[in-house]
């Protein structure tokens, strides 16, 4: 039995595969709430604020902060653009194709990196 998270989002990933369409998009969601999650603690820790004090920063309730964190949140564009703006960053949201399979056509799978310095809260991305 595997004790890495990475080694358990990649069982995951080969039981939804196992399941079919609906199991894998649902597996991607989560996938996506949980980088949206990461994201945002790098970035309130590297400011050094707890929720709380983002919460007062962004108007967002603390509450609400702690489940986006936690990925059990589905928060609106605005919600993430508050919390961007308190962490004096800026809300990107990118959409990143993979091999697409049915049609033939592979996509290239590198991503674009931030420019050195760059402030960006990265809402959404799927695979």
């Amino acid at each position: 039995m595997s004790h890495k998270f990475s080694d358990f989002m990649k069982d995951l990933e080969a039981e939804a595969r196992r399941e079919g369409p609906k199991a894998v998009a649902e597996t991607r969601a989560f996938e996506a709430h949980f980088r949206l999650a990461a994201e945002l603690i790098l970035l309130r820790k590297r400011r050094r604020l707890t929720q709380r004090q983002l919460s007062t920063k962004s108007g967002v309730q603390q509450a609400e902060i702690s489940r986006i964190e936690g990925g059990r949140a589905n928060p609106t564009v605005s919600t993430l653009s508050a919390l961007a703006n308190a962490l004096g960053g800026e809300l990107g949201i990118r959409i990143l194709a993979t091999n697409l399979g049915q049609h033939g056509v592979r996509s290239d799978r590198r991503r674009a990196s931030a420019r050195p310095g760059a402030r960006r809260v990265t809402a959404v991305a799927t695979r």
